[in-house]
């Protein structure tokens, strides 16, 4: 089902949200650390900062126990929040750093190793020359594919080009600065409110093309807020973009679930796994039919979303209410 407003009016959708960097100059000041220290002597930095962090900025911290308590209550688990909270935060900046020194070329993340149980597959159909449609998500690095794929580091024996569709409002400032440090960062990102019939046509080349198309399955809309698609989420409704999956349907292509996990929250020489599932909907139906079967794949990707979280809850960047507030 479609969900058209929050039942509380004065809660902040996360979509409308803006960056809270309005300047510059602490990403090119992080830049310039990234630079001159090696990756170990960061990781040592980043871990302070966290600290830092999730001591004075409540905001964060309180997301990341709510998610951190959802978990536990969902699982059962007896692990402590608050450490398991310093530890996403931790997580999550490291994956900053990770970002950043990417698309300054140091891409040594021993590339992708593919697994899941479509891993393979997808391999397979990149090696071939055939592109395809990945739903990603705030767990783990989804920029990690781009990047990679940018200095030809996806595992496969060709170049593959990666088209990822964002909101660019969100994160201006940050994507204006990676573009300063390298022009390749902004290239094939399309803005999520630009998507037209003919955004559709031409994605639909690239991925015949043996491209990938990339977007996020849990970010709702900030341009559509009212086409949002309601699933339980680790045990409480949670609201997801109906844009996203109605894309898969337009586009009618092989559509896989993907999610780049480091082995471990925090590494000072951090290794990464691709995980991918494929998506057992398809989209050869009537019109009618069409509404149905995209809620259905919305359905199918929570529920493998939700399968992950519980194996990596240390890796969840969401740092926003994602769930429905009861009335």
């Amino acid at each position: 089902m479609t969900e058209s407003s929050q039942s509380t009016e004065d809660k902040l959708r996360w979509n409308e949200e803006k960056e809270v960097v309005h300047s510059s100059r602490p990403i090119k000041f992080l830049t310039w650390l990234i630079r001159i220290l090696p990756f170990w002597v960061m990781g040592i930095v980043t871990i302070l900062v966290s600290i830092f962090y999730w001591i004075f900025s409540p905001r964060a911290r309180n997301e990341a126990v709510r998610f951190q308590r959802q978990m536990r209550d969902f699982t059962g688990s007896r692990k402590g929040v608050y450490f398991a909270s310093f530890v996403q935060l931790l997580s999550f900046s490291l994956s900053l750093v990770e970002k950043i020194s990417g698309w300054m070329g140091d891409t040594d993340k021993g590339g992708i190793d593919y697994k899941g149980g479509a891993g393979l597959e997808l391999k397979e159909r990149l090696e071939r020359g055939e592109g395809a449609f990945l739903i990603g998500s705030h767990l783990g690095n989804m920029e990690l594919m781009r990047c990679l794929a940018a200095y030809g580091r996806t595992g496969v024996d060709r170049s593959v080009p990666v088209t990822v569709i964002i909101d660019t409002n969100v994160t201006a400032q940050f994507n204006r600065t990676l573009e300063e440090l390298n022009p390749l960062y902004n290239v094939n990102m399309i803005s999520a409110s630009e998507i037209g019939l003919g955004t559709v046509n031409l994605l639909q080349e690239r991925i015949s093309s043996g491209g990938l198309v990339v977007i996020a399955g849990d970010r709702t809309s900030a341009s559509t807020p009212e086409r949002n698609i309601l699933c339980p989420f680790l045990g409480k409704n949670a609201l997801f973009p109906f844009g996203a999956f109605y894309l898969a349907a337009l586009l009618n292509v092989p559509t896989y679930f993907f999610f780049p996990l480091r082995r471990r929250p925090f590494m000072f020489s951090p290794a990464y796994t691709m995980y991918v599932e494929k998506s057992r909907v398809d989209f050869d139906c009537s019109r009618k039919e069409r509404m149905e079967r995209t809620e259905a794949l919305c359905r199918e990707f929570v529920r493998v979303l939700e399968e992950y979280s519980v194996r990596f809850p240390l890796q969840w960047y969401n740092f926003h209410n994602f769930w429905v507030e009861e009335a």
